[in-house]
Order: C-alpha cells, then structure tokens, then sequence
C-alpha cells in the first residue's frame, strides 16, 4: 500500500481546488501501473494497464472530502444555486446571445487559392491554450496544453514538407489571449487558419462514455476548409475513434467570414485509451499528416 499512494496521482480534481455546484463529477488520476482495482468512495474501480483510472463521484455543497486508494483528498463544492425568478406579468423573454463575427474580419471571403502553388498559400495553426491557461488533464496529469502544441508543430512541419508559409500563435508554453490568435491571420494576411485542441466531457459526464473527434466550423467557407480535413482524418483512423463530424460552433476562433476557419479536437484526453493516443508518437505523426493533407485537397477544390 505504501508504493501505491506515493505513486497516487490525482489530475482532476486538484487537491483543494473549488467546483461550481455539482452532485458528481468524474475524477481522474493514475496509480502504479499493473494495479488492477483502487478503493474510490468505497467503491473498486479498474485500472488501466497503464495505471490510468476514470471513475464518477458523488458531491455535496461545501468541503468534500473523497477516499481515493487509501488517501484523503480534499476540495470545495459551491452552493446549489437559487432558481431563476419567474418572469413579471408582461416582461419581456430574454433574449439569447448573438455570436457575432470577429470585429476586424471583413464581411466577404477571400478568394479560394485554388490554382495556386502552396509555396503561396499561408497557413495560421493555433494550438490551443498555454501558459497559465493549461486546458485539459489527463489521468498522468498532461496538460492539454503541451498536447495541443506538439501536435501543432508536427501539423507544421508536414505543412511546410509541402511547401506551404506556416505561422504558429505560439510555439512554446507561452499565454495567448484568445482573440489576439485568430487576429494573427489578419495581421500575416493567411488564407485559413487552423486551431488544435484535444476535449474533455463536462465535470458531470463519465470520461469512459466520450470518445470522439470532431472538426467544428461557423460558416460555410469555415465547413468547406473542416469538412476536408475531417475527411482525411476519418481515413487514416478507418474506425478507431468515433467520429461526430464537422458541428457548428460559435467559438471567438471560427467566426471569421473573410477567412476559413475551423477547429480540430484531435481527441480527448480525458480516458486512459485516449491519453495514451495523445502520447502515441506514431499515431501523431498519422493525424499531422492527415490534417496536413486535408488542408492540401482543400486547396485543390473549385
């Protein structure tokens, strides 16, 4: 028992970290490896071959305290918050929100660079969060941060092995304000632009039940660039992982009605089968590939 709870890791949640109101929540973490079952709540839970585990536990308001292999760990739950009042006699719904475009985006699209070599076409990859803002964990506590980086630069170095001018938003654990990197298209006058993240299910929803990878665009010269991509990496992972399509999304890096913009959850990071593809340097290599030939037969389409 010993060397199990000096290997104990705990990703999510942190030790004394504070949640919004939840009844449960997943918790992930990893013990050492060629464990088969740990005690969480009382409950035995497997573990992976690779020590990773995911399981859901029960919360309430206040301090929890949460029996993880024989450790104590502790963090805070908010209160249940109130109910909405019910509207007054004659007020007004309210209103959802609008998504509108990027402030500094033009209102008509760019000229499709069909006909032209790569060697012409510029390419903007933002990998997703950095710095203080780390995104996801997974079980062996990596960041999505650092994930979402190395697939970048692996996205890069494919692209350029093609010939085309490619920009990162940042190329080393650096932070990035989130609408500093769409703008960074503009400012290098790109041709699309690309964002990397790998996902995570809500705190609420068992890790073990999402698996998917998805590319997600906003309007329809965004769909044409994601659509393409999403194709090509459906052919390279021929079924292994789920795959949900390209979705709308109203995020602050696809609202670019000048230039296509999508992007890319690579997978999630969340379970132990799909932290260890994160780390999978073959499987990596795949998937850059393939987004970079995505991106090389949108190019090519009238």
């Amino acid at each position: 028992m010993l060397s199990l709870l000096l290997a104990l890791i705990i990703a999510f949640p942190k030790e004394n970290q504070s949640l919004p109101y939840l009844e449960e929540c997943y918790l992930i973490g990893a013990v050492e490896p060629g464990t088969e079952t740990i005690v969480v709540q009382g409950k035995n839970v497997s573990v992976h071959d690779s020590g990773a585990f995911a399981t859901m536990i029960s919360l309430v308001e206040g301090t929890n305290t949460v029996e993880v292999a024989g450790s104590n760990l502790v963090f805070k739950v908010a209160k249940k918050p109130a109910p909405p009042k019910p509207l007054l006699p004659g007020a007004e719904t309210p209103k959802p929100k609008v998504y509108e475009k990027l402030e500094y985006a033009a209102s008509t699209p760019k000229p499709h660079p069909s006909g032209r070599a790569p060697s012409e076409i510029t390419v903007v990859l933002d990998a997703g969060h950095g710095g203080k803002d780390p995104g996801s964990f997974s079980p062996h506590n990596l960041l999505e941060k650092d994930a979402n980086l190395r697939m970048a630069k692996a996205v890069k170095k494919e692209l350029e092995a093609l010939g085309f001018k490619v920009f990162m938003t940042r190329e080393d654990d650096s932070f990035v304000e989130l609408y500093d990197r769409p703008k960074l298209a503009h400012e290098k006058n790109a041709d699309l632009f690309v964002s990397i993240h790998h996902n995570a299910p809500p705190p609420n929803k068992n890790p073990l039940e999402f698996r998917y990878t998805a590319v997600y665009a906003w309007n329809e010269i965004g769909e044409k660039l994601a659509k393409a991509i999403n194709s090509s990496m459906m052919e390279v992972l021929d079924g292994e992982v789920k795959n949900n399509g390209v979705p709308h999304a109203n995020y602050a890096v696809t609202r670019n009605p000048e230039i296509p913009s999508c992007l890319i959850e690579v997978d999630f990071i969340t379970s132990p089968e799909s932290e260890l593809s994160c780390w999978d340097r073959n499987r990596r290599a795949l998937l850059s590939k393939a987004i970079a030939d995505g991106i090389l037969a949108w190019k090519d389409q009238l």
